[in-house]
């Protein structure tokens, strides 16, 4: 079974909806909201999602 992984929260929507996309949630760890994925391989596709969206925003792809 695929350990957790945590990453600092963001309030951007466009994070959040990645963490959705990917299967991940926000969780509260010591009182403060983290985002939570259920596995390294869904915590790099929710970075390789925002390298996308940057390079889209950016105008590289």
């Amino acid at each position: 079974m695929p350990k957790p992984v945590t990453a600092s929260f963001s309030d951007q929507a466009d994070d959040q909806k990645r963490l959705r996309k990917v299967g991940g949630s926000i969780m509260f760890s010591k009182g403060k909201p983290v985002f939570s994925f259920p596995s390294m391989d869904a915590y790099r596709e929710w970075q390789r999602l925002g390298a996308e969206a940057y390079k889209r925003k950016v105008g590289l792809l």
